[in-house]
C-alpha cells in the first residue's frame, strides 16, 4: 500500500513532497514493528520447537519401553514352555513315534492358540531336528527341517532352566523367510536337569508386532513416522512406507552412539523436508537385557515433518543491506519504483509504473505460445473490474528460470504507449529518487541486441547497485501487440496470440 502511494505520488509538487514524506515514515514505522512481531514469532517458534523436540523424545522413549517389556514376555514364554513336562518326557525318548509327535503337536497348537504373537512354535531333538510345530497361519511345514547350527550350539550350551537364547534378528524359516527374533530355551530330562534333550523355539511375529509397537506409540499423530534401528542403522521395523525392513537410515552418528537409556532430538533435512527427529535407545527390562546377558541394543526413531526447505533469495540480512541509507535519495530527482527479482534489484522508471498488485491476483489461463505470459490480472476500481491485462514472469524473461511465487509476490502494473502490462517480481522495494550523478548507463555488449538492462543507479555511496530496465526495450522484448493489450474481458483476448 504504502509503495503504491509513493507511485501515486511520484512527480513534482509541494503536496506531493509531503505526502511521500508521510509515506515514508509509515513504511519505517511498518519495518520497525515487523521486526518486533519477527523476533516474537521467533521466540513463540523457539518455545513451540523446543517443546516438539521434547515430545519426539518422550515418544522414542515410550517405544523402547514397549518394545523392552514385550520382548522381556517373549524370553518368559520360552523358558516356561521349557519347563512342560510332556516335552520333557518325550524328547527324552531314544525314538519318538507318530502318537507322541501328533501329542506335542496338539500340545504346542493348544498354546499356540492362547499367544497370538508368534508365527510359529516348534519342538527339536538334541541333533535339531524338529519333531513338532504348530502353523496355524504357516506357509508351508518345517516338521523334520533342522534348527540352524549356530543356535543348536548355544542352546545345548545354555547353563540352566533361567536362560535363554535369542537369534540375531534375520530371515528364519520358523517365520516363513521374513526376519524376526526367535527365542529358544533348552528343554531338559525330567530326572536329570543337566542333560539338555530337545529345545524349544518361538518364532516372533515381528512384521506385524513391531509395527503394531510404533503406531500404538505415535497414536494419531499423522505427520510423524516411527522405526526401530539396530546399532548400524538397519531398519528392524517401521511406519514409514518408505522405509524398506532391512535397509539402512542414514541417522546423525551421535545417535548411533547413545548410551543405553539415552535419548536426543534435532532438526535434520530428510527428503527435502526440515524434519524434527528424536531417538531414544533400549535399556531393558527387570533382568532382561541388564544382567541376563543378552545383548541386543535397539533404538526408537520418530520422525516429523515441519516443511519443505526453500532457499530464500531475499534473508533478512539482504534486506538490511538493500535498504537505502541517509544520504542516498534526493527530495527531488529521477524518481524509480523499484523492487526484487530473486536477490537483485531492479527498478523502473516510476513515470510508467500504475500500481502493484498481490500476486495472488493472478488468473492462469492459457497462454499459447507466447514466452513468458504467465495468466491475466483484473484491473479494479470501487469494486469492479473495469478491464483485464496479460502479465509476464519478469524473472523467467531476465534469468531464463520461473519466479517462484510466494506471500511476498507482487505484479507490477506498467504502462507505455497506452498499453498496460503486469510483470511478475519477487518482491516490492520502494519508490526513491536519486540525483543525476548517480545514474550511469550500463556497459553494452559489442554487436548485440540492446539490453534490456540501460542504465545502473549507485546507492548507498556506491555500495550498491540498482539495474534499472528500458521500458520500450522491455514491450518489444515481449512482443507486445497493442491490440491484443487493449482487450477489456477474457472473451475478447485471443490466447495464441
Amino acid at each position: 500500500m504504502v509503495w503504491n502511494g509513493q507511485v501515486m505520488a511520484a512527480g513534482e509538487g509541494g503536496d506531493l513532497h509531503r505526502l511521500k514524506t508521510v509515506l515514508e515514515q509509515i513504511s519505517d514505522t511498518g519495518a520497525r514493528s515487523n521486526e518486533l512481531f519477527a523476533r516474537s514469532i521467533r521466540d513463540l517458534y523457539d518455545t513451540v520447537l523446543a517443546s516438539s523436540l521434547a515430545s519426539a523424545e518422550f515418544t522414542t522413549q515410550l517405544l523402547v519401553e514397549l518394545l523392552d517389556r514385550n520382548l522381556y514376555e517373549r524370553s518368559d514364554d520360552c523358558r516356561w514352555w521349557a519347563m512342560t513336562p510332556e516335552l520333557r518326557s518325550a524328547l527324552a525318548q531314544p525314538v519318538l513315534d507318530e502318537p507322541a509327535r501328533r501329542a506335542l503337536t496338539a500340545l504346542l497348537e493348544g498354546i499356540h492358540a492362547l499367544y497370538t504373537v508368534y508365527t510359529r512354535l516348534v519342538v527339536y531333538d538334541s541333533h535339531g531336528r524338529i519333531v513338532a510345530a504348530s502353523e496355524p497361519r504357516a506357509q508351508g511345514s518345517v516338521v523334520d527341517g533342522r534348527i540352524e547350527d549356530d543356535t543348536l550350539r548355544a542352546v545345548l550350551a545354555l547353563p540352566d532352566s533361567q536362560s535363554y537364547h535369542v537369534t540375531p534378528f534375520r530371515p528364519s524359516a520358523l517365520c516363513d523367510g521374513l526376519p524376526t527374533y526367535v527365542y529358544h530355551a533348552a528343554v531338559r530330562a525330567l530326572d536329570d536337569e543337566a542333560t539338555v534333550v530337545g529345545g524349544i523355539g518361538i518364532a516372533f511375529n515381528s512384521a506385524r508386532e513391531l509395527e503394531a509397537m510404533l503406531s500404538d506409540g505415535i497414536g494419531a499423530q499423522t505427520d510423524m513416522s516411527a522405526l526401530f534401528v539396530d546399532r548400524r542403522g538397519r531398519v528392524i521395523a517401521s511406519t514409514d512406507a518408505s522405509v524398506a525392513v532391512g535397509g539402512t537410515l542414514d541417522l546423525p552418528p551421535e545417535f548411533l552412539t547413545l548410551g543405553n537409556g539415552g535419548s536426543a532430538s534435532r532438526v535434520i533435512v530428510r527428503d527435502g523436508r526440515y524434519t524434527l527427529v528424536g531417538c531414544s535407545v533400549s535399556n531393558g527390562y527387570r533382568e532382561f537385557k541388564r544382567t541376563d546377558g543378552y545383548v541386543e541394543d535397539v533404538l526408537a526413531v520418530a520422525f516429523q515433518s515441519l516443511g519443505e526447505v526453500r532457499t530464500p533469495q531475499l534473508t533478512a540480512r539482504h534486506r538490511a543491506l538493500t535498504r537505502l541509507t541517509e544520504g542516498s535519495t534526493v527530495a527531488s530527482g529521477a524518481e524509480f519504483a523499484t523492487f526484487f527479482i530473486d536477490a537483485a534489484l531492479m527498478a523502473l522508471p516510476a513515470e510508467h509504473v500504475i500500481e502493484a498488485l498481490p500476486a495472488w491476483h493472478l488468473t492462469a489461463v492459457s497462454t499459447g505460445e507466447v514466452p513468458h505470459r504467465i495468466g491475466m490480472l483484473a484491473r479494479r476500481r470501487e469494486g469492479h473490474v473495469e478491464g483485464y491485462l496479460w502479465a509476464f514472469d519478469l524473472g523467467s524473461l531476465l534469468g531464463g528460470l520461473p519466479t517462484v511465487i510466494s506471500d511476498t509476490s507482487q505484479v507490477v502494473v506498467l504502462r507505455y504507449q497506452e498499453v498496460e502490462i503486469g510483470l511478475l517480481v519477487s518482491e516490492l522495494h520502494g519508490v526513491p529518487a536519486f540525483a543525476a550523478q548517480q545514474i550511469t548507463r550500463a556497459p553494452q555488449l559489442r554487436g548485440g541486441a540492446p539490453a534490456l538492462v540501460s542504465h545502473l543507479i549507485k546507492a548507498n555511496e556506491g555500495q550498491l547497485m540498482i539495474q534499472v530496465l528500458d521500458v520500450a526495450r522491455l514491450f518489444a522484448s515481449l512482443g507486445i501487440m497493442k491490440d491484443v493489450m487493449h482487450s477489456r474481458a477474457p472473451a475478447c483476448v485471443d490466447s495464441s496470440a
